[in-house]
């Protein structure tokens, strides 16, 4: 048999076969998980098929099976050539039970949604390399951690965390719970417009986290809301008492059974458990501020908490808590610095939202930009893809009129 017409023999452990429009997309996360495609080309399982005719088997094989109209057979066709020691890994659009089950048995190691979700790539990764199926092994959890810190004290975390908690619940209707670990200060009940308690020290202080004592614990986030999907863990602002780090840890553990996100304010200082969290969660938010001080505090805290080669998402925040004008750092200069890109912005909200609470509950929609800006980061969280949320101006006018008791224009028709 001459050279050309046998299969290569080098080893390939990772190929992968994807639309052209999300090759540039999946390059990215695999270089924010510090892995490296042996093989990153665009097409589907037809282009797999081809590959695999004339080259040895990749331990590792993620095809796009999102344009073919028959992709369960083509996949058979497909499993067969590549041989039992290749793991496939099926992507797709069909979010269909039926179509999981039916790749399940068929073989395929796994099938993922696009877009494409950090920690569940590097999950499936990492099992696909052991060979470990889904369900064998592992903790099986209901919901994700966000850690939020910022860099130092008073840039914006509490409100943050507030507004991104309500959006969250009022917009997409996502069951979430804010733990106020700012033990200290414990701003979340007064943005919230609730009242705390010692809620948050009894858990912690309790020989072990009772989920009754905890679902007891919690407070409604939503002020008259019988049925909110915002709570609260929180305690009356006193001394940050020696905990376990382990506590917290079942704590969190805990809330993820009961809620799809758990939002931890962690206080710039990080207290005794804060690391634990930021060691665990699936989100890191840093929020810092443009200048030279949060260029070096956040250089320090990147340097701690680690990069995201574990599949735990790492989003940089800037925030303009403190100033209306000009950063004191250009967003390129301090990217230089701290060696990572900017995720998102938050603009200076003014007095809007702090006269809000003198009504009770934070209201971001007082602040617009703010609650823009909001809006794209709480999507980013739940891997949606990125819109706009300004309201229409025709919208926002008709809306002005009416509250003014204005006689509104007649809308003309195009010519």
């Amino acid at each position: 048999m001459s050279e050309a017409s046998s299969p290569q023999s080098t080893t390939v452990a990772l190929a992968v076969f994807s639309a052209a429009k999300d090759i540039q997309s999946i390059e990215g996360l695999l270089l924010r998980l510090q892995r490296k495609a042996d093989l990153l080309m665009p097409g589907g399982i037809t282009e797999a098929a081809n590959w695999c005719a004339s080259n040895a088997s990749a331990q590792v094989l993620v095809v796009d099976i999102a344009d073919h109209p028959h992709p369960l057979a083509a996949l058979l066709e497909l499993a067969t050539q590549c041989g039992p020691a290749c793991r496939i890994v099926a992507l797709g659009v069909q979010d269909d039970v039926v179509l999981y089950r039916q790749l399940l048995s068929a073989g395929i190691f796994d099938y993922l949604l696009k877009p494409l979700r950090l920690d569940i790539l590097a999950d499936t990764l990492a099992r696909a390399e052991e060979d470990r199926p889904l369900g064998q092994g592992g903790i099986v959890r209901a919901g994700r951690t966000v850690a939020v810190v910022g860099t130092s004290g008073g840039v914006g975390t509490s409100t943050l965390i507030t507004a991104l908690g309500q959006w969250l619940t009022q917009v997409q209707h996502t069951p979430t719970v804010l733990v106020d670990f700012d033990r200290r200060q414990s701003d979340l009940p007064l943005l919230l417009g609730l009242e705390a308690d010692a809620g948050l020290a009894h858990l912690l202080e309790a020989p072990s986290i009772d989920p009754r004592l905890l679902q007891r614990t919690l407070l409604n986030g939503s002020v008259g809301t019988t049925a909110s999907r915002l709570q609260l863990l929180a305690q009356r602002p006193g001394p940050e008492t020696a905990i376990a780090p382990e506590r917290v840890l079942e704590l969190g553990a805990a809330l993820c059974q009961l809620f799809s996100l758990s939002l931890w304010d962690l206080p710039s200082h990080r207290p005794c458990g804060s690391d634990e969290v930021l060691s665990h969660a699936d989100i890191r938010i840093v929020l810092t501020e443009l200048n030279v001080q949060g260029a070096r505090n956040t250089q320090r805290l990147l340097s701690d908490i680690g990069d995201e080669s574990d599949g735990q998402q790492l989003l940089l925040v800037s925030s303009s808590a403190h100033h209306t004008g000009p950063a004191v750092l250009s967003a390129e200069q301090f990217e230089s610095f701290v060696g990572r890109t900017i995720n998102a912005h938050l603009p200076h909200a003014g007095p809007s939202l702090a006269a809000s609470l003198l009504q009770g509950a934070l209201e971001r929609n007082n602040a617009p930009a703010y609650a823009q800006a909001i809006a794209g980061l709480g999507r980013n969280l739940l891997n949606l893809p990125a819109q706009a949320t300004t309201e229409p101006v025709s919208g926002l006018l008709q809306r002005l009129t009416k509250s003014l008791g204005l006689p509104s224009k007649p809308r003309h028709a195009a010519v």
